[in-house]
């Protein structure tokens, strides 16, 4: 008896240690394998069968050879993408420098049109433009054909920048308060931004269309709010978000919108976007035109909108006397057209132009001057020919 409930008892010890080793392998490998595919995603409590599924199908069948890295980083990407906000994005440390290249160097466009009105188109809100704006505003302020007083910001198709430096700029333009505040998603507030009691007195109109976002947004709504700008336009895209730049360990980034910037009042424009005070669209040929930067100024209906609303109607144009900031590319390029289309304008009128004295009224005369016997002298009137088409046939005259 003994020996067989000794060997009962060793069998069923055996048996309980198998199981144990068994579910810790099986735990293990299991999580191993769960872990690998979810290593770079936050677990969420979603089932991962399906990564599951997709991770055994493509081991069995896929022909090519697996990178790692990149399956990694594309299982990143697809899963911010998965959030369905184009906001939010997943870039490498290659794609955040090329991003951060891209948005440097941006600056200002200027130009004073006369009648005291000064005109800024912005490229973006970069380290470069508060040094533009200090000089569009010395080079307004002293022009000796007309001193700026009123302003045009042209902030269309504007959708990049730092907010820091729109805060600056606010800085400038606004009386001592509070700028630009952000809101969490669990409604904290705080004040981001603020300026002090020197302020630039200016009347200021302010041009928007749907590609108007972020930084450009915040900045026209701030000056807005503060009753400082009209705004002439059409509704702004609805982006007055904080975007931030969060490293991973990897190098990588996630950049992601973690704050909602609101103006004076609590107001915010995510999601709804500025209505501007003067609705005025373009027609489609024009809304191209402008895009490719080939709409004349001088036909623009946006920013003659915003000009009248500054109270001005017979602002000339394109005869403005033209200051730009020749750091600017762009600038440059305007400046080379503006130059080209002045001096065709000027070629033609010099063209056109006749003497001031008045002809002799029988100049076209053909009978009045078939009785005439006079010498070749008497067909000038101020060192011009006379335009007598049938006289020059009937007489040899010299080239």
């Amino acid at each position: 008896m003994m020996r067989k409930k000794t060997t009962l008892g060793f069998a069923l010890t055996c048996v309980l240690v198998a199981a144990a080793i068994a579910f810790t392998v099986g735990y293990l490998i299991a999580g191993n394998k769960v872990k690998t595919i979810t290593a770079t995603t936050a677990t969420t409590g979603v089932d991962n069968a399906q990564l599951e599924e997709v991770e055994s199908v493509i081991k069995e069948n896929y022909l090519g050879t697996i990178n790692e890295a990149d399956l990694v980083t594309g299982m990143c990407k697809g899963y911010v993408e998965g959030l369905g906000d184009s906001s939010v994005k997943y870039v490498t440390a290659k794609e955040y420098a090329d991003y951060n290249k891209t948005t440097s160097g941006e600056t200002i466009i200027y130009r004073n049109f006369g009648k005291g009105i000064g005109y800024m188109q912005f490229l973006g809100f970069t380290d470069s433009t508060k040094t533009s704006f200090s000089n569009a505003l010395n080079d307004f302020s002293n022009s000796s054909t007309s001193k700026v007083t009123m302003l045009v910001f042209d902030l269309r198709n504007c959708s990049t920048g730092d907010i820091s430096v729109a805060a600056q700029l606010l800085d400038m333009l606004l009386p001592e308060g509070e700028t630009i505040a952000g809101v969490d998603k669990a409604g904290n507030r705080t004040v981001l931004y603020t300026s002090d009691q020197s302020s630039i007195d200016y009347d200021i109109a302010i041009l928007v269309n749907g590609n108007t976002s972020g930084v450009a947004e915040i900045f026209a709504s701030t000056l807005n709010a503060y009753g400082k700008a009209i705004i002439v336009g059409t509704t702004t895209k609805g982006d007055c978000v904080q975007t931030e730049a969060i490293q991973l360990k990897s190098g990588d980034y996630v950049l992601i919108p973690n704050l909602y910037y609101v103006t004076k009042g609590q107001q915010t424009y995510s999601n709804a976007g500025i209505v501007p005070t003067n609705v005025v669209e373009l027609s489609v040929a024009d809304q191209k035109a402008f895009d490719s930067s080939t709409l004349d100024i001088a036909v623009d209906q946006q920013f003659l909108a915003a000009v009248k609303a500054l109270g001005v109607n017979d602002v000339v144009l394109p005869n403005a006397d033209t200051d730009t900031d020749s750091s600017s590319k762009a600038s440059t390029d305007t400046d080379k057209s503006s130059d080209s289309d002045s001096s065709k304008s000027s070629s033609d009128t010099d063209t056109e132009a006749v003497s001031s004295e008045e002809l002799d009224p029988h100049w076209d005369d053909e009978e009045y001057w078939d009785n005439q016997d006079n010498d070749d002298e008497e067909y000038y009137d101020d060192d011009e020919y006379y335009d007598d088409d049938e006289y020059y046939e009937d007489e040899d005259w010299e080239d």
